[in-house]
């Protein structure tokens, strides 16, 4: 207990100090520099062996372009280093639209990516003179667009072949292709105009007579007037006389000059009746008619009178005709004849004289002098037809040798023939022409070679374009479909897609059906026509369409269809008219052919030939291979060359709406079926 009475004594406490020691991390900069760099590196290696290398080839070029919207890229040389994945791009070049678009960068190692620039618009200038001297007011059609009167600065004019066409109402129509560059350059067409008119001179006596040109009073004679081209009325008119009228045809830029007009005074009236009826009056050397008829005579003295009729003698009377006088005048004419002797041949036969009974036909037949149609009947003979206009005063002979019923059939040829399907067939003698359209030729496309062509094997061409009904009896699977809203497939309108080798399998087939010989074989896997060519059914030749719907009408080959100039005549045929706007890229302003689509064949009027839609309506099948080699000989009978890819394709169609397209000479091709494109049969005649 001692110590119960001790305190514990607090003592001064500070914190014992840590011994000093190393650190527990030290960061070493070389070390994190090397790091760093392995990281990179191994970053680059990951994207290098994920990236793809994709090349963009910019036709025509490219001064500047931007990738954005993905992944970063890499530019190595002509490459890009890109990742898998979607790019915004823009490109830029001048003069050229700018292009912005979503690329897909693909799985592939190694990719090219192409692209079009298109071109700015262009600006064209157009400018109208004559003689040198500046014409205004001048419209101005641009893919026959009106775009306003000359003089004229055109914006905003697409790139590419455009047509021209200038109309003035006192110059010649101009027409053209012109090729726009576009990219904002500004060219110029300076187009210089030709009259349309002709300075015509007119003068009469008495002087003073008013001159009407297409009842449009001008001037009074003496006078030089202006007269626009064409067939215009002429008439001059002048108190107390009679009118003058003419017919002038003005060829612009051919001045005339007519001679005096010695106005009349004014009519007499004489009416003429005969017996018989029909006879042809003369009166001082003008014919006027057959009787019965009334004619009006300037007052004169001296009149001869003649009246004449095949068969019967001429009359000659002399007349007065007082000034405003009504006289009647009764012709009796006597009948004159003529011998006809026949010698037949075989005798047996039977004679008929304008249709009626003569009996034997070896006898001598006094008839009147006019023609008379003579037939002669015999069994077992072709029965023999001509015509005979006796003369009076000495004998004719006729001698006739009746043919045997076949031998009349081999030497007349018929000029339509019927297929198996009821398909009219036209028969077309041959001819020279000249294919294709000169260098100078406004429209001309370089496919279209000149070539003097000499045909002279006779052949028949179908009347109308084979339809979806006759094909379907060949293919009932085939359906020609629809474009746009138009349907392709009706019963009447021409089948249309359809290949070259199709439309050479259906002539296989109809020649089948006619037994006729095929007009083709295979040789090394493509159809040709077999030689020595055959009379079975094939496709016309390029030289036998051109021959049959550019020449139809004789030597005097037109520029379109319709004539020399744009647009159709109304009812030319079935083109791409105002309802086609929306579903062809070119169409005829002002012109309607009631059909968006094909018509049904021979809606439009035949050519001379009895043809229908060589123009409009759907292109046409050729057999010649597609060529455009220079030829300067002439070719005799071509059927186009030995081989090729494609096969020519001639004719326009409803969905062409172009200057160009619209030529007679125009020529397209293929090999694959198209829903403007059909054919027609053809074959030689022997």
């Amino acid at each position: 207990m001692a110590d119960d009475n001790k305190f514990i004594e607090p003592a001064d406490f500070s914190r014992a100090k840590a011994s000093a020691g190393k650190p527990l991390l030290i960061l070493n900069p070389v070390i994190v520099g090397v790091a760093f760099v392995f990281l990179l590196l191994t970053l680059a290696a990951l994207f290098m062996f994920s990236a793809r290398a994709v090349r963009f080839d910019f036709t025509p070029g490219v001064e500047n372009l931007e990738i954005s919207g993905g992944p970063p890229t890499y530019q190595l040389g002509e490459r890009y280093l890109m990742l898998q994945g979607s790019y915004e791009i823009t490109a830029q070049l001048e003069g050229y639209r700018t292009l912005s678009t979503t690329v897909e960068v693909s799985g592939e190692p190694e990719q090219d990516l192409a692209f079009t620039m298109i071109k700015l618009p262009g600006i064209i200038e157009v400018t109208t003179t004559y003689d040198d001297e500046a014409i205004e007011g001048a419209d101005v059609y641009i893919d026959q667009e009106r775009v306003g009167t000359t003089p004229l600065i055109v914006d905003n004019v697409e790139a590419g072949l455009r047509d021209l066409y200038v109309h003035h109402a006192r110059f010649l129509p101009y027409q053209t292709e012109i090729k726009v560059e576009g990219r904002r350059q500004q060219q110029t067409e300076s187009v210089s105009l030709k009259p349309a008119w002709a300075m015509v001179e007119i003068s009469s006596h008495p002087s003073g007579a008013s001159i009407l040109v297409d009842q449009q009073e001008l001037a009074r004679t003496p006078a030089t007037v202006e007269v626009l081209q064409g067939d215009r009325t002429i008439l001059l008119k002048h108190p107390g006389y009679k009118s003058w009228e003419s017919r002038l045809n003005i060829i612009a830029g051919e001045n005339q000059t007519i001679e005096e007009i010695i106005l009349a005074k004014s009519d007499g009236k004489l009416t003429v009746s005969s017996s018989p009826d029909l006879v042809n009056i003369t009166i001082s050397g003008q014919y006027y008619g057959q009787t019965p008829l009334s004619i009006a005579l300037a007052p004169a003295s001296n009149y001869e009178l003649i009246a004449t009729r095949a068969g019967y003698q001429n009359l000659t009377r002399k007349l007065a005709v007082a000034p405003e006088e009504d006289q009647s005048l009764r012709l009796t004419l006597k009948p004159v004849v003529g011998l006809i002797k026949l010698s037949v041949s075989p005798d047996g036969g039977e004679l008929f004289v304008d249709n009626r009974p003569f009996g034997d036909p070896n006898q001598t037949l006094e008839l009147t002098a006019r023609n008379h149609k003579i037939k002669v009947e015999l069994p077992g003979y072709a029965t023999y037809k001509t015509e005979v206009i006796p003369q009076p005063g000495f004998s004719q002979q006729l001698n006739i040798i009746m043919q045997t019923e076949e031998a009349a059939k081999v030497s007349a040829i018929p000029q339509r023939l019927t297929t198996a399907q009821g398909d009219t067939i036209r028969f077309i003698l041959p001819g020279a022409l000249k294919m294709g359209a000169g260098r100078r030729e406004p429209g001309r496309r370089s496919n279209e070679v000149e070539k003097e062509i000499e045909l002279t094997r006779a052949f028949y061409l179908g009347e109308r374009e084979v339809s979806n009904k006759l094909f379907s009896e060949f293919d009932p699977g085939h359906d020609s479909g629809v474009l746009g809203r138009a349907l392709l497939s009706e019963e009447d309108r021409p089948v249309v897609n359809i290949s070259w080798d199709q439309a050479v399998r259906y002539c296989l087939w109809l020649s089948d059906k006619d037994k006729l010989p095929a007009a083709y074989e295979q040789k090394d896997g493509r159809w040709i026509l077999k030689r020595p060519f055959t009379t079975g059914y094939r496709m016309p030749t390029e030289a036998e369409w051109v021959w049959a719907a550019r020449y139809a009408g004789g030597t005097d080959a037109s520029r379109f269809p319709w004539g020399e100039n744009m647009p159709p005549i109304e009812g030319s045929g079935n083109f791409a008219d105002e309802s086609a706007v929306n579903m062809v890229p070119y169409s005829i302003r002002g012109y309607n052919d009631n059909f968006r689509g094909p018509a049904p064949s021979g809606t439009y009027a035949a050519n001379e030939l009895g043809l229908y839609d060589l123009a409009g309506n759907v292109s046409e099948w050729m057999h010649d291979y597609y060529g455009v080699d220079l030829v300067r000989q002439k070719l005799t009978d071509p059927v186009g060359p030995e081989a090729g890819e494609y096969h020519a394709i001639r004719g326009s169609n409803y969905t062409h709406g172009r200057f160009s397209e619209l030529r007679w000479t125009f020529r397209d091709y293929g090999s694959d079926g198209r829903p403007d494109v059909g054919f027609r049969i053809a074959r030689y005649l022997e």
